[in-house]
């Protein structure tokens, strides 16, 4: 039997009318890989060499900074109860801060991460409006000029969020949709929102308890599916009506990182001592393939809270004590493993043939994307790092604790 090859969430980018080459629209990049097809990307800088602008961040937040057009959106939380909600939109150019819209959370949450407070999830845009999750529950539209265009508030219709670490999943576009993950100790769900009107397209319950995975789409074949990973198993669900496709036993009880889809296969892991799964996509398949689609599974080097990514013919993980690891994406053979030093919450980003890993100490260590382990710089900002970069234009775009930062050429 032959089986048709999987083409990447890139496709729907071109579906975006206001997204274009230079854009990184949401967590995880144009593709939802961590990869941006960029050129002329950054290699050394300082906290005062190397930086275009620079602007200070008030409250709470780990949510990576989204890049479109000529604005930066980013979000934040603050107040006595994390409960008052912040969206900033920077002129991309100059840091200038365009907007700012203010927030009433709709309920408080059990549990929170502190660094990030409710601004733990990534915004996403296509180019048009900007749409935020927080983790009080509220699903917030605007437009490109900050003006709400719908809210939903899933905590007073579904129930609070039930996570001892708050909400870390990212809203994804995918179809005109907005579709969010919410796995908690309360009833998990899937859900799809139309992107205009932010009324429902589908639910689907989902059989998970406490996780920060975030979901991705992807063409197998002719149809859209969107993949999850989160207590024990990794699922597929088809696009259009939610229902699930597949699923794939494996992971750890709780999941962090977001999956990873390249040529045909989906990487999920989870947990310190959980295994790196490859699975084979196929569009005829159909209830449990852990026995059938598993390619390959490897223990070592598995991350508990950064996600890995695939760029070239090489998997790249980091795990949170700074143990960087490459496989062979294809085979799982261990290319090359040593450590970064530092400790890493941010997910590793990738372009121009670099990766970028970003540590709670403050530190960028960038290397070459190769089979053979190659360190290009160690860059020091001196404020921790949370949140994943966005590579965007030819520049880099870093939250820290205190600081948005822009790094690259002057234009």
């Amino acid at each position: 039997m032959t089986h048709r090859l999987v083409v990447s969430l890139g496709c729907f980018l071109t579906c975006l009318p206001g997204l274009s080459a230079g854009d990184w629209p949401g967590w995880r990049g144009p593709l939802g890989t961590g990869v941006a097809d960029e050129k002329g990307l950054p290699v050394r800088w300082s906290a005062t060499e190397g930086i275009r602008w620079k602007v200070p961040l008030a409250g709470n937040g780990a949510s990576s900074p989204t890049v479109s057009g000529d604005r930066v959106f980013l979000t934040a939380s603050d107040g006595r109860a994390s409960d008052q909600l912040h969206v900033y939109a920077f002129d991309r150019a100059t840091g200038r801060l365009v907007w700012h819209r203010r927030f009433f959370g709709s309920a408080q949450p059990e549990g929170q991460f502190g660094p990030g407070g409710m601004a733990v999830p990534t915004a996403c845009t296509d180019g048009q409006r900007v749409y935020t999750l927080f983790g009080t529950g509220d699903l917030i539209c605007l437009d490109w000029e900050g003006r709400p265009v719908w809210i939903r508030s899933l905590a007073e219709e579904y129930g609070p969020f039930r996570n001892r670490w708050g909400m870390g999943a990212s809203p994804i576009l995918v179809n005109g949709m907005v579709v969010v993950q919410v796995d908690h100790w309360g009833q998990s769900y899937l859900l799809a929102v139309d992107a205009k009107t932010g009324a429902n397209r589908w639910k689907t319950l989902r059989e998970a308890s406490v996780n920060w995975s975030s979901p991705v789409a992807v063409r197998v074949g002719g149809r859209t599916q969107i993949i999850t990973t989160g207590t024990y198993r990794v699922k597929g669900y088809d696009a259009d009506s939610g229902a699930e496709l597949w699923t794939v036993s494996g992971l750890m009880m709780q999941c962090i990182p977001t999956p990873v889809v390249h040529q045909g296969l989906a990487y999920a892991v989870s947990g310190r001592r959980g295994d790196t799964l490859a699975i084979r996509l196929d569009e005829n398949a159909r209830g449990d393939l852990t026995a059938s689609h598993v390619v390959w599974k490897k223990s070592r080097g598995a991350p508990f809270v950064p996600s890995g990514l695939c760029y070239g013919r090489e998997y790249y993980l980091v795990d949170d004590n700074g143990m960087a690891t490459c496989l062979d994406a294809a085979t799982g053979e261990l290319r090359w493993q040593e450590r970064l030093g530092g400790k890493f919450h941010a997910s590793p980003v990738a372009g121009d043939g670099k990766i970028y890993f970003g540590s709670l100490e403050g530190t960028v260590t960038v290397i070459e994307a190769s089979p053979k382990f190659n360190l290009l710089s160690r860059n020091q900002l001196g404020e921790g790092i949370i949140a994943g970069l966005a590579l965007a234009g030819g520049n880099i775009f870093v939250r820290t604790e205190k600081h948005l930062y822009c790094i690259g050429p002057d234009h």
